[in-house]
């Protein structure tokens, strides 16, 4: 059975402690391995919700990361010292490209560099479908479409 549990999100449950914030992350679950699927934007709502989830985050097999804006990549920091040495860490290849929000340019995008990422986990940067663990895989890139 594959379990897939929200552990970050905008809009938690009504009238329990979950909290919440602009960003995602998710906890998947599957006979073969566990994945964290995003960090959210701070950490400190990950960490909250995946405690009141008794999900233990230093039992991730994977983590995936969607793309590098902050609300999906800034909770990394706060992960990675739970995480057991060299756990592979799946996106696109261009993981580490500038990113900027409209006018203001302010970077919204992945705040960690490459080297200090590289040394906590095994990169596993690729534009290809890729398997994470058995069953569970990447998309690869999603480019833009002809409407």
């Amino acid at each position: 059975m594959i379990q897939i549990r929200c552990v970050v999100e905008n809009n938690p449950l009504p009238d329990t402690d979950f909290r919440a914030e602009h960003g995602v992350a998710f906890h998947i679950q599957t006979p073969a391995g566990q994945v964290l699927f995003d960090t959210g934007e701070s950490g400190d709502v990950l960490l909250h919700n995946a405690r009141l989830l008794d999900i233990d985050l230093g039992a991730v097999d994977a983590i995936a990361i969607s793309h590098a804006h902050n609300d999906h990549t800034w909770g990394l920091p706060h992960v990675l010292p739970l995480i057991r040495p060299n756990v592979p860490l799946y996106a696109n290849a261009d993981l580490f490209r500038p990113r900027y929000s409209g006018d203001d340019r302010k970077s919204v995008g992945i705040a960690m560099p490459r080297e200090e990422l590289a040394a906590a986990v095994h990169l596993r940067l690729s534009d290809e479908p890729t398997e994470m663990i058995p069953g569970v895989w990447t998309t690869g890139a999603i480019t833009d479409r002809p409407y």
